[in-house]
């Protein structure tokens, strides 16, 4: 590749007018053939996303230019460079301007020569004088402190400090900006435990136990959907949050589930797995193209109890009573920063309002479609209250035939995890727990049919 930054910096670009980070740097990785480039790659375009507060607060503190008339393409390559000059000790300083700059006038037209010695002149500017940054005071500014240091918008900071105090917010934050961690689940419908592992070490693949016993962390990898172990069915790419939502259901075989929001299909198929392919799995999803996903999913790894049908949860009706319904719903993704850092400038106030009525109005939806003593997980991947504690308060008081689980035993038998759930409910937070920040809640009918 001519010019790594250059493709970097369009890549940035993209994903501020709404690309998946994730999706995109997916096919981007596909057309770099060497190791380190693709590694550099992958380190400067996630920190740049993750840090984009942070490096604006630098680069306004060095330019006459306020921000907002800057071209997008020089802001960009500004942010790449001080990005590199900051976070990168192995990339020298003269290397950083330089290619940086080199990106910029890739990607403008010739005419604008004023715009590349701008961008050239701020990112010397800064490196001349990049031990005069100060961060705003802790004691004086404790919510710009942290909005600053470790880059959120204020409104989340506010809300994390709000729900969870000044000292666990940092440590939600700090850990939010951290790589997220590749994790494999062992799919049993494809192979033995003894199988998976002796994929993996033939593969030269570093890895490590999690807290949950078929998950691993994998330490190195470039490229984990094209491993062996992967294609042959055998692995699942999967977080460990995401993960304990099928084990804290804790299906049976022979049961009838039903999966309210399926796709991609990790969970779909992690509960057919605990099932041993047994009983039968009705998964829903809204979209036609996510739901041929979670059939490619499916396929790859030797589901057989899965019937997918295309149905908006919130309205969806069938005459069946279920024994476990897994309530995985949309949400506002708080808990998934690590793995898709532009959440953060993506969501707002607004979406959290937005997904709450969306999930109350699914869980009222299908709290009917329990059998007597049959329980609903509702999980989500956020950390907001009106996501979570706040609706499944709400959703009990208007359904008294429903009574809320206590998941600590649950907790035990799945996990090592030493967490204590509060007023029966089950919150994993990043910077407590290596993993996702989730949500869980376990309600059971009780009265007969």
């Amino acid at each position: 590749m001519k010019n790594l930054r250059s493709e970097i910096l369009k890549a940035l670009l993209r994903v501020e007018k709404g690309s998946y980070s994730n999706l995109l740097l997916n096919s981007k990785l596909k057309l770099i053939e060497d190791k380190r480039d693709k590694n550099l790659f992958t380190e400067i375009y996630y920190g740049v996303i993750r840090n984009k507060l942070y490096l604006d607060y630098i680069i306004n503190q060095f330019s006459k230019t306020s921000l907002l008339k800057m071209d997008s393409e020089v802001l960009m390559g500004l942010r790449i460079g001080v990005y590199q000059l900051f976070f990168l000790d192995k990339v020298p300083a003269r290397a950083a301007i330089y290619e940086s700059v080199e990106a910029v006038k890739i990607i403008l037209p010739a005419s604008q020569k004023g715009a590349i010695s701008f961008t050239n002149g701020v990112l010397r500017n800064i490196n001349r004088k990049r031990n005069s940054i100060k961060l705003p005071a802790k004691n004086k500014d404790p919510e710009k402190h942290l909005s600053i240091k470790y880059s959120y918008p204020m409104w989340l900071v506010k809300r994390f400090i709000k729900q969870y105090g000044f000292n666990k917010s940092e440590k939600i934050l700090k850990a939010g900006n951290k790589r997220a961690e590749v994790i494999y689940r062992h799919n049993s419908l494809k192979m033995t435990k003894a199988q998976f592992i002796e994929l993996l070490d033939a593969a030269d693949l570093e890895y490590e136990s999690t807290f949950l016993e078929s998950f691993y962390k994998l330490k190195k990898v470039n490229n984990p959907a094209q491993t062996k172990v992967f294609k042959r069915g055998g692995a699942y790419i999967q977080g460990t949050s995401a993960g304990l939502a099928s084990l804290l259901l804790d299906p049976s075989e022979n049961m009838e589930v039903l999966d309210l929001a399926a796709a991609p299909g990790g969970k779909t198929s992690h509960l057919a797995a605990l099932m041993n392919n047994t009983g039968q799995i009705k998964a829903l999803d809204i979209s036609q193209s996510r739901l041929d996903l979670v059939q490619e999913n499916l396929l790859r790894l030797g589901v057989k109890n899965v019937s997918l049908k295309k149905a908006d949860a919130s309205k969806y009706q069938d005459n069946k009573k279920y024994d476990r319904i897994l309530a995985d719903l949309p949400c506002s993704g708080l808990g998934l920063i690590a793995s898709k850092p532009e959440i953060k400038w993506d969501k707002n106030e607004n979406i959290i309002e937005k997904m709450a009525k969306l999930q109350y109005k699914i869980l009222n939806n299908n709290l009917n479609k329990l059998k007597s003593g049959g329980q609903l997980l509702y999980s989500t991947c956020t950390l907001a209250k009106e996501e979570n504690q706040d609706l499944i308060k709400r959703i009990l008081k208007e359904n008294k035939a429903y009574k809320l689980i206590d998941l600590s035993s649950r907790l035990e038998k799945a996990s090592s995890l030493n967490l204590e759930t509060k007023d029966k409910y089950l919150e994993i937070l990043p910077g407590e727990v290596d993993s996702e920040g989730f949500f869980y809640a376990l309600i059971q009918k009780v009265e007969s049919d």
